[in-house]
């Protein structure tokens, strides 16, 4: 199926988010998070998980590694989050929390209705 919004989303790890914090590059307003740089981009964040390998190194029984999911996604496969770990069934999977970045000028170029279509086209994954 054709996407219908624009993508212009990014992961960005917590590990690096709290280095920028700590230097001053990026200021957070809840979930806005802005890049202190010339242009100033914004993204509205969302806590995301990107799933690396299984804890035990087997195969990969769900499909998932190398994928980056919101945590709603990951809380609607009927999955659980514990520290660094993601797990699917019987599979635990080492994770990397963070959060996917929305960048703020494209949101806000969506009418009311395609916001509306976007949530409940996401409600129904």
């Amino acid at each position: 199926m054709k996407q219908r919004f624009p993508d212009k989303k990014v992961f960005f790890k917590q590990t690096l988010l709290n280095r920028l914090s700590d230097e001053g590059k990026i200021s957070l307003d809840r979930n806005l998070l802005t890049i202190l740089s010339k242009d100033r981009p914004s993204f509205f964040l969302e806590p995301a998980y990107r799933l690396t390998k299984t804890a035990d190194g087997s195969a990969d029984p769900h499909g998932v590694i190398g994928q980056i999911r919101s945590e709603k996604e990951i809380k609607d496969m009927d999955a659980e989050i514990y520290l660094d770990s993601v797990i699917i069934g019987d599979t635990a999977y080492e994770a990397e929390s963070g959060f996917i970045g929305e960048e703020k000028e494209v949101m806000e170029k969506l009418s009311d209705t395609d916001l509306l279509a976007r949530f409940l086209l996401d409600e129904m994954k």
